[in-house]
């Protein structure tokens, strides 16, 4: 083989990764771009674990030549190779994913319940005073979070992914001894328990992902976030048992398996690569998963009283758009199936030829499998998120989202029984050659092999097989739901000691007569801030006095007139205002009611003790920043040399003032506060801590004691801007 040729066959094999980073240079300081490049990633890693590292198993052997074919259906089979390529990691983020994030909300109310029974007094009267620091859409969420580009939280998750992971086969494979199922050993390249691992993935993940949700849910109990103690401690004790349990147990691979080396490295390699993708699109898939906690908790609380009212309005309309729902369901599936048994892909050859037995495959039949993997995948993933589009349009029309889900539950599991197989195939690359003008080229196509479960791993996988086509379809819905809503949250006062606090969604369409009239809902009225002046004068008298009232948000109970005749009239007004997108109306999500605290001062103080800055909120209260930073220096160091304890100090209790304390890698920040600490004073805290070490890091790294630095207004108006209460 000449240089020409060697370089060729590279430049071949590398063209999916070739292609696929060329947009890249032109959205990469985009959103679009942020999330692209995690697509990116997550694509490479796939195709060098899934398709390229199966070589080290045919290593010796002849690669097989495809015969039968031309220039032109070359060329056809390299773009449908490229098409399975991103077929098949599709699945990741649209198929196996969603189970992981639609699942471990679940169990983390079960944990957040477990948390709630341990603390004083009864789970009752602690449940009432859970909080939760939910401001913005689970869209707003995603973009923020993958625009900072920080992958600091999937680092950590990764690695305890990664150190967990010989623990979890090792304890696999002593199962199935112990069951007498030798035959599947780990070192007998099984493909059902290669398949398996899959499963055996997801089932950790979603154990993992559950306490972190916990934690970046930041539900509070008390003013204090449940999620930090409980994520700490786990993380800490998996950390501390799991590494030198991992280490033997990968000692005890090597002494009884070492003959089958390779296999186990393939299998680690595999879990280590479903692992990076999942971290990968843990940032798109969380916000709806908060969402879900969220209002599982909300639901708690509330249940009663949410039971009592639900209301059962549009069922009609609900049962409508599921027999829409089913029937395009069954004509798109049926559909594609038939396609796929049209003569030209009813050849037994292709699935013959797609195994490892066939000595030489025929290149039309190798086509004909890698596009019959991308018609599998549609057939799957089409009505899945057809489905999930109804049901999401029928969720805008119904009062109650609980009814709905009850409505298409039996639906969505007709459509699980059609969608699930009981015969599973391994996919994976095998090597093969073809002739263009007298020169070998080397690549790869998909091989198959049966991966059929039997005895105890069948009865391990029924969780995953049976429910991800339901959750796929629950969670998909929510998605397109929630895609396009904006949130945000206002404060009622109900009396002296406490305040409600209420998170609001954008609504569609315009309300109806009857929500409009009978006033169930609270529903919020705000004038859109990108309104041009020049329009509004133009607009008639009762147009402009309607958003000159609306200069402030209002309820629309507020708003509305009392007599009958006028209340018609402002609801066409109001139509008009809002399909002219002059205002929005919110619809309420979710509520909690906490005590207010009243805020005095603010200090950022460096790890070492000396003061870096503080910003007063109350110009009577009068707090040396020299005295403040030198009693926390003199009380942190005291308590450590007391206690021998580890742990950060987070709060310091003083008859009525209470003091709050986040902290940074370089600085901490202190609260000072008059009445109990809520969510709502440590978030912001927290928040603002976040953001001055960010703007300030260059300088905290070596900081030489000098503020002028720091004497910048913007951080006065950060302050205002994130402790401004709604």
């Amino acid at each position: 083989m000449d240089v020409m040729v060697i370089f060729l066959t590279i430049l071949l094999n590398a063209l999916p990764i070739l292609i696929l980073i060329i947009p890249l240079f032109f959205i990469w300081k985009k959103i679009v771009g942020k999330l692209y490049f995690r697509i990116f990633l997550g694509i490479v890693v796939f195709y060098l674990i899934y398709w390229i590292l199966p070589i080290i198993f045919q290593i010796n052997a002849e690669p097989k030549e495809l015969t039968g074919g031309n220039i032109a259906l070359t060329i056809q089979f390299i773009g449908a190779r490229i098409g399975t390529l991103l077929t098949l990691f599709a699945t990741y983020p649209l198929v196996t994913l969603p189970f992981i994030f639609f699942v471990a909300p679940f169990i983390s109310l079960i944990i957040v319940w477990n948390r709630l029974r341990k603390e004083e007094g009864s789970i009752k009267e602690n449940l009432k005073q859970i909080t939760y620091h939910l401001d913005r859409s689970p869209f707003k969420m995603i973009r923020d979070e993958i625009f900072k580009n920080d992958f600091t939280r999937e680092k950590e998750i990764l690695k305890l992914m990664v150190v967990l992971l010989p623990i979890s086969l090792y304890i696999l494979q002593v199962i199935l001894s112990v069951s007498g199922l030798e035959h599947e050993s780990l070192t007998s390249g099984n493909t059902a328990l290669g398949w398996f691992l899959e499963i055996l993935f997801v089932y950790l993940a979603t154990f993992i992902f559950s306490i972190e949700l916990v934690f970046s849910s930041k539900i509070a109990l008390k003013g204090k976030y449940i999620g930090e103690e409980i994520r700490r401690q786990t993380f800490k004790s998996l950390y501390t048992v799991g590494a030198p349990i991992s280490i033997l147990s990968i000692l005890l691979f090597l002494a009884q398996y070492f003959d089958s080396i390779l296999i186990i490295i393939f299998f680690f390699a595999y879990f280590i690569m479903a692992s990076i993708i999942f971290v990968l699109f843990l940032k798109v898939f969380e916000p709806i998963s908060i969402l879900i906690l969220v209002k599982l908790i909300d639901w708690w609380k509330n249940k009663k009283e949410k039971m009592k009212n639900i209301d059962s309005g549009n069922i009609l309309l609900i049962i409508f758009y599921g027999l829409i729902s089913i029937g395009f369901f069954f004509v798109i599936y049926l559909a594609i199936s038939s396609f796929i048994f049209v003569p030209y892909f009813n050849d037994p050859d292709i699935l013959t030829q797609a195994n490892f037995i066939e000595p030489s495959p025929n290149l039309i039949n190798s086509l004909k499998f890698e596009l019959l993997i991308s018609l599998g995948f549609l057939q799957v993933l089409l009505p899945v998120i057809i489905v999930g589009l109804f049901l999401s349009k029928s969720l805008k029309y119904t009062k109650s989202k609980f009814i709905g889900y009850i409505i298409y539950l039996p639906i969505i599991i007709i459509i699980s029984i059609f969608l699930y197989t009981a015969q599973e195939y391994w996919l994976t690359g095998d090597i093969i050659k073809f002739m263009v003008n007298g020169s070998f080229f080397l690549t790869f196509r998909t091989a198959s092999l049966s991966a059929a479960f039997s005895g105890i791993l069948n009865g391990l996988a029924i969780p995953y097989l049976y429910t991800r086509y339901i959750f796929n379809v629950i969670i998909w819905s929510l998605i397109i739901y929630y895609i396009g809503k904006s949130f945000k949250s206002k404060m009622i006062s109900i009396d002296d000691q406490h305040q409600e606090k209420i998170i609001f969604s954008t609504i569609g369409d315009f309300i109806k007569y009857d929500d409009y009239d009978q006033s169930k809902i609270q529903y919020l009225i705000t004038k859109n801030e990108e309104i041009i002046r020049e329009s509004i004068d133009k607009e008639r008298e009762e147009v402009k006095s309607i958003l000159n009232k609306l200069e402030e948000d209002i309820f629309l109970k507020e708003l509305r007139p009392l007599e009958e005749n006028e209340k018609k009239r402002f609801y066409f007004t109001l139509r008009y205002l809002f399909n002219n997108n002059l205002i929005s109306i919110w619809k309420p999500e979710l509520s909690y009611i906490f005590e207010p605290v009243e805020k005095q001062g603010l200090y950022i103080i460096y790890d070492d003790g000396r003061g870096v800055y503080n910003f007063p909120f109350q110009k009577d209260v009068d707090q040396d920043p020299g005295l403040v930073s030198g009693m926390f220096s003199a009380i942190t160091s005291f308590i450590k040399e007391m206690t021998k304890s580890t742990e950060a100090l987070k709060k310091i209790d003083h008859g009525d003032i209470t003091i709050l304390l986040e902290y940074g890698d370089r600085i901490f920040g202190a609260l000072f506060i008059k009445g109990t600490q809520s969510a709502e004073v440590r978030a912001p805290l927290k928040e603002f801590v976040t953001w001055f070490e960010e703007k300030y890091r260059n300088i905290l790294k070596d900081w030489t004691g000098a503020l002028q630095h720091f004497k910048a207004d913007e951080n006065d108006k950060k302050i205002e801007q994130i402790f401004k209460e709604d």
